[in-house]
This record gives C-alpha cells, sequence and structure tokens, in this order.
C-alpha cells in the first residue's frame, strides 16, 4: 500500500488529473442513466395503467351491448313465435268447434243423413243403398254441401242445409231447416224429403215447425 502511494506521489500533476476524471466519469454516466430512467419510468408506468382499464372497460362495454343486442333479438323471435301459435290455436279451435258442435251445419247434416237413411219412406222410394253427397263441383266432385245462416224476426238464429240422395231407383233433394231453441241449441224444424220421380213425392222425415215457430 505504501509503495503504490509512493509511485502515485512521484507522477505529474496532469496524469493524476486525468485519471481521476477517467475513474470519475463513468459514475456520472451511471447516474444520470438512472436519474433519466427513475424520472420517466412513474410517468409511463402511469399512462400505461390508465391505458390498461380504459381498454379492458371499452371490451366490457362492447360484450355487453351485443349480448343485449342479442337478447333483444331473441326475445322478438320469441314473441313472433309464440303469436304465430297463438293464431294457429284459435283456427284449430274454430275448425274443431265447428266439426264436433252439435249446432254446427256439419253436425246437424250427419244427423239428417241419418234420420233419411233410416226412414222407411225414403228405403222404399229411392231403393237401397242410399248414398248422400252435396252440390257437384266443376271437377265432380259431391263433397260440398250447401247452407245458409239466417235469423228470424225474434233475432233466434237459424240454418238452412240441401244435400242429396241417390238410391238405386230414384234421386231426392233434402232439405234441412234448424232454428235455436230457448237454450240457444239448434233443434231441427223440419226435414224434408223431395223425390226427383214422375209424381215428385214429398216425404216429410220430421216436422217440428209447430214447437219452434
Amino acid at each position: 500500500f505504501t509503495s503504490t502511494r509512493e509511485m502515485l506521489s512521484r507522477l505529474p500533476t496532469q496524469v493524476l488529473w486525468n485519471l481521476s476524471h477517467h475513474l470519475h466519469k463513468p459514475q456520472c454516466v451511471v447516474a444520470l442513466t438512472c436519474k433519466r430512467w427513475i424520472g420517466s419510468s412513474p410517468n409511463n408506468y402511469s399512462k400505461e395503467l390508465k391505458e390498461a382499464p380504459e381498454s379492458s372497460n371499452n371490451q366490457v362495454s362492447t360484450s355487453f351491448a351485443e349480448k343485449a343486442k342479442s337478447n333483444a333479438k331473441t326475445g322478438g323471435y320469441g314473441l313472433i313465435i309464440v303469436a304465430g301459435l297463438g293464431v294457429i290455436a284459435a283456427v284449430v279451435g274454430t275448425i274443431l268447434k265447428e266439426l264436433f258442435s252439435s249446432n254446427s251445419a256439419n253436425s246437424l247434416y250427419d244427423k239428417a243423413v241419418l234420420d233419411c237413411l233410416n226412414n222407411e219412406k225414403v228405403q222404399n222410394k229411392l231403393g237401397e243403398p242410399i248414398k248422400a253427397f252435396g252440390e257437384e263441383s266443376r271437377r265432380g266432385r259431391r263433397n260440398r254441401v250447401s247452407q245458409m245462416q239466417y235469423q228470424d224476426k225474434d233475432g233466434r238464429k237459424g240454418i238452412r242445409v240441401q244435400f242429396y240422395l241417390q238410391g238405386l231407383r230414384n234421386r231426392a233433394t233434402v232439405d234441412l231447416d234448424a232454428r235455436e231453441d230457448s237454450s240457444s241449441n239448434m233443434k231441427t224444424r223440419f226435414l224434408m224429403v223431395q223425390v226427383e220421380d214422375m209424381l215428385r213425392t214429398t216425404i216429410i222425415v220430421e216436422d217440428n215447425r209447430g214447437k219452434l215457430n
């Protein structure tokens, strides 16, 4: 250690100053670099922290908007389906009521056909087997039964139905008239069979006009 000091003391002053300046310069550079990093780091870090939540908020908002839009679209489709099912149910209910109600034209027609086929006078005049059918269409079909609804002077609803019978010997036209009774149920006023023979024979299958007038 003493020999080193002696060697340094013998060196010229200019050399010692250069050596000292050379040894202390890197420390200044390191200190300056550290100072710049320390001075600038908090701002950059703070900026990153501010940008990260903003980006996250944007993603959350976009996701919520898309989900809300999807739910609204699904809800709209659901309402359309429910409305469609309601309309279908109403139509089906009306058809079933028309087919199976005792007051419907179809039910009155079916009952009238059975009453005619079971009548002995009709059987003898027309000849068995006997079949019933409606108006003949352009395509040759006979499934359309003529019917007309009306209202009497007392406000009671009525219906008239016309169809045809074809037997082995003759053909006939059948007229049915039904009207509401005091319980609002359709009751047959009269059921008459007009035979298409030379005498234009009329067979009264049922007559309740005296009760329902």
